[in-house]
């Protein structure tokens, strides 16, 4: 028992030995400095290099914003007189579609045709006014034609009394009589005229009167024509409040319309794509800021998998300020035929389609901006990180600086400010493991760019 003891002893010491060795020898190779690579020259092929030519870029630049459906109309049908509610139809529900002109609400008319009933014997009163007053003024008129007669006789039976005085042939007395005849006749010829004058006036009152009575009249005809509320358009009832027999004041919204012929899109763009805008307004002879030149879009929405498209013109700012959470521009797109609707990649109206669009969706704008200025288009292989580009024209590498617009599917768009760079550059798109400026290189051209078409022409599955 003494000797097990021992010798498993020995083996515990051996074996702690053994790991304490190879540990010393593995410590050791890894201190062991590697040796340094030398550069030698060697006379190594000069690299190969693919390229493509560099082309222009002149279909304008489509970008993919998101958008929220808002209404162009959502119209509040407003009470202009008050009264109780003895009918509805029972399309000013929610939910439910009305036609212009259709009879939404009626208010209890029977105060309202009283009125009218009042008026309209108030007029015919007035005018019954006015026909007995110029009556009257004819009649004022003929009795002064015959005073002024009169009055042309006795000024020459006066005369004729004058004249006998101076012959004995006649006496003061008869003179003093014609004298006082003469007198009140002329009385009667000033009372005439002025009671003829007084009656011209009157029909100038009594016309007033009648005018003010029509005009009653018609405010009170207005008033009962207000009773029947309807539609101003054709829509859809987003919300009704009141049901028969309540009691409403004027003034009072009963319902809300909502237009769906025309919805409007609330979007917000960068102020470089507003720029973008901006730069195409002088061909459309617009010089105000916050007014685009109109500028197409396609609305698109994907539903089960499918994508639906409309079209659309963005036009006009919303607010015309800066967004102050997110620093963008807040702007409008107006979609006039929310009807029209396709799926993507067909040309004719699909049957196969859902009804219109609706307000609150959320969906996605590719605005298709065409501004005048020039650009240039490589593939996204071809830009390197840094916003830079090699080209390899003459067989030579040469690194460019480039400001980029902005990336499409069909590759990188930048704007031609370098005067280095034209259509006669090929543009390294294959991998540079260490490239050097003015190295030589071997060149390999692959197939040419294809012909760029804006996405409104060529939408897609695969680029949106």
């Amino acid at each position: 028992m003494k000797k097990l003891q021992i010798f498993t002893f020995v083996r515990k010491v051996l074996v702690s030995l053994l790991l304490i060795f190879l540990t010393y020898v593995v410590i050791g190779q890894l201190s062991v400095p590697k040796p340094i690579a030398r550069s030698v020259e060697s006379d190594s092929p000069v690299n190969t290099v693919e390229v493509v030519p560099l082309e222009k870029h002149t279909t304008g630049i489509d970008f993919k914003v998101d958008g929220e459906v808002i209404p162009f109309r959502l119209i509040d049908i407003v009470t202009e007189i008050q009264g109780r509610v003895v009918f509805k139809s029972e399309n000013c529900r929610l939910g439910r579609s009305v036609r212009k002109g259709e009879i939404l609400l009626r208010i209890d008319q029977t105060d309202y045709q009283l009125e009218v009933n009042q008026l309209k014997e108030a007029v015919k009163q007035a005018d019954i006014n006015i026909k007995e007053n110029k009556i009257q003024l004819e009649n004022a008129k003929k009795e002064l034609e015959l005073a002024q007669q009169q009055l042309t006789l006795k000024k020459r039976d006066y005369e004729r009394v004058e004249s006998l005085i101076k012959t004995s042939a006649a006496t003061y007395s008869d003179l003093d009589a014609s004298l006082s005849t003469l007198l009140n006749t002329k009385d009667t010829v000033q009372k005439l005229e002025n009671q003829i004058r007084i009656y011209e006036v009157q029909t100038d009152k009594l016309e007033i009167v009648l005018q003010k009575e029509k005009i009653n009249l018609q405010t009170a005809e207005l008033n009962l024509e207000r009773t029947n509320i309807t539609s101003p358009i054709d829509g859809i009832i987003t919300s009704d409040s009141f049901e028969v027999n309540t009691f409403i004041q004027r003034g009072t919204s009963v319902a809300r319309i909502l237009d769906p012929e025309q919805f409007e899109i609330q979007c917000s763009l960068y102020m470089k794509q507003i720029q973008w805008i901006w730069l195409s307004r002088s061909k459309k002879g617009l010089s105000d800021g916050y007014v685009f030149a109109p500028t197409d879009v396609t609305i698109l929405y994907e539903i089960d998998g499918e994508k639906w498209i409309w079209d659309g013109v963005l036009q006009t700012l919303d607010g015309g300020g800066v967004d102050a959470a997110t620093r963008m521009i807040p702007c409008r797109v107006k979609v006039n035929n929310p009807k029209s609707v396709r799926l993507l990649n067909e040309n004719k109206i699909s049957d196969k389609k859902p009804p219109t669009l609706f307000f609150g969706m959320y969906v996605s704008i590719i605005v298709h901006s065409k501004p005048d200025i020039e650009l240039y288009r490589i593939p996204e292989k071809a830009l390197l990180p840094g916003n830079k580009i090699w080209t390899a024209t003459g067989g030579k590498l040469q690194k460019h600086d480039i400001r980029v617009a902005a990336s499409t599917p069909e590759g990188i768009l930048f704007y031609a400010e370098s005067k280095s760079l034209d259509t006669d550059n090929l543009v390294v798109v294959s991998p540079l493991a260490t490239p050097i400026e003015g190295s030589n290189v071997n060149i390999v051209q692959t197939k040419k760019f294809t012909k760029y078409t804006t996405i409104k022409k060529t939408l897609t599955q695969d680029n949106l």
